[in-house]
């Protein structure tokens, strides 16, 4: 029999199968994000207090406002976000590609070792690159922070398990590609590019100062929608279906919004550099696109949103999964929206230099990005540990946190950004007086980030709970 025809007659692994034989790497991965998480959250609530209060912790010079914010964004970012997307995207391409670790050519217990390996290394990387922050030897080019030896480090990990990733792709068992599989192999093709080329560029060997704006607005908008978005659509474009037991509203317009996307995603951030010294032809095209970016979202939301569910509002209230997953819908739609409203040149000069700006970082952070992967992780760690873990109580309370502060923070920072800009075009109000307008605002910043503080202490707590209850309570 040809190679092809045994192709086709291949039997996919159970899902039981697949997830106990990634059950150790994931874990792993997972449950160091969440506790990375759960610092850089207490580093924030810090930052948050510092703004309504600028002494506090003054004398000591390592806990400064300028070491701390790098700190928490890239523990976000490294520790957190992507840590949790390559876990979430390792379980997805396993799932929908019907391959266990075991099938791997390099055997089962040899790859699973490989994987924990780079996680290892990944979480060695993101520990010492804090410190070096911490410490005073940091690049000082935004979200590009560790050092050298630091950002080689993660782009080597990566490479070791975005690589398998991709393989496992050409490998799978089934028909044709959906479109989460287009999502997670083009979202583990390009980070590797974006956040290569930017170290390269911006810090490994750097390229002429007029350059670097360019380069690093480039780089955190492909970070964003390039990499960590087409994660999470994987997961929506998987998990929602499932869950609603029907299969996805107008399909065929799934293939345009994703190439749109591709397309869009690069240019996301060079509306930051309205007015700055670059060439006009740049920040026009970062406009179109931030405007336009807005197609792919709606696209995105006719075929999820549109989704009929087969099980009663009951059930789908009990399904908490299912309802950070609809939650994290929803931010991407209100950021999508938003960032086509603040593209606008006139706008955008009004409010860029606000509290609208941050704004937006965090609904992309803690609202896109932070909402559907903890569904995923809610849906991942129970058949991983082959037991129900959670417990109603604990997991209910890390939603309703979850939301009100996010809500609170992201709603907070846009009303407080919208009167600053209102104040800074009329000439009459001093900055002295705006700076007062804007305290209100901030305290009520710091209260949001202590109710995130609680959500993710709840959510720490209840990982480690069920880790240990695997230990304590093994699965007979």
């Amino acid at each position: 029999m040809s190679d092809h025809n045994t192709h086709i007659v291949e039997k996919s692994s159970t899902p039981e199968r697949i997830d106990a034989s990634l059950r150790v790497p994931l874990l792993f991965l997972l449950g160091n994000a969440v506790h990375w998480l759960l610092i850089a959250t207490l580093i924030s609530a810090l930052l948050s207090i510092k703004l309504i209060a600028p002494d506090f912790l003054g004398g000591i010079s390592f806990l400064t406002y300028g070491r701390l914010a790098p700190m928490a964004r890239d523990l976000f970012l490294y520790g957190w976000a992507t840590q949790a997307a390559m876990a979430a995207g390792i379980w997805l391409m396993s799932r929908l590609c019907g391959r266990s670790l075991n099938e791997s050519p390099l055997g089962g217990a040899l790859h699973s070792t490989l994987l924990i390996g780079a996680g290892v290394l990944w979480n060695l990387a993101v520990l010492l690159g804090t410190l070096a922050i911490f410490t005073g030897y940091s690049t000082g080019v935004e979200w590009l922070e560790y050092p050298s030896w630091a950002s080689v480090t993660l782009l080597l990990s990566f490479l070791l398990i975005g690589t398998w990733v991709v393989l496992l792709f050409d490998r799978r068992i089934g028909g044709a590609a959906e479109a989460a599989h287009w999502y997670l192999v083009a979202a583990f093709c390009w980070f590797p590019w974006v956040y290569g080329t930017a170290n390269l560029l911006l810090t490994w060997k750097p390229v002429q100062a007029p350059a670097q704006g360019v380069i690093q607005s480039w780089f955190c908008g492909s970070f964003l929608s390039l990499w960590l978005l087409p994660v999470i659509l994987a997961a929506l474009y998987t998990l929602i279906p499932r869950f609603s037991g029907q299969s996805l509203h107008r399909k065929n317009l799934a293939t345009l919004g994703f190439w749109l996307l591709l397309l869009l995603g690069g240019w996301n951030g060079m509306e930051r550099l309205i007015g700055g010294p670059i060439p006009a032809w740049l920040t026009s095209a970062g406009v179109v696109a931030g405007i336009f970016f807005l197609i792919p979202i709606i696209i995105i939301a006719i075929n999820l949103l549109g989704t009929r569910y087969a099980h009663s509002a009951e059930e789908r209230e009990k399904n908490f999964s299912l309802r950070f997953l609809v939650m994290g819908l929803y931010a991407l739609i209100i950021l999508g929206a938003l960032s086509s409203l603040v593209s606008f040149p006139d706008i955008s000069g009004s409010l860029r230099f606000t509290g609208v700006t941050e704004s937006k970082s965090q609904l992309w952070m803690l609202g896109v990005i932070s909402l559907p992967l903890f569904g995923v992780l809610y849906e991942v760690v129970p058949v991983l540990l082959g037991r129900e873990c959670w417990c109603v109580g604990l997991t209910a309370r890390h939603y309703w946190l979850t939301i009100t502060g996010v809500s609170l923070l992201v709603g907070t920072m846009l009303l407080g950004g919208l009167f600053t800009g209102l104040a800074l075009n009329d000439p009459t109000v001093s900055f002295l007086n705006i700076t007062s307008y804007s305290y209100p605002f901030h305290v009520l910043e710091c209260a949001a980030q202590l109710i995130l503080v609680a959500a993710v202490l709840t959510l720490a707590f209840h990982v480690t709970r069920a880790f240990a209850g695997n230990y304590l309570f093994p699965k007979r």
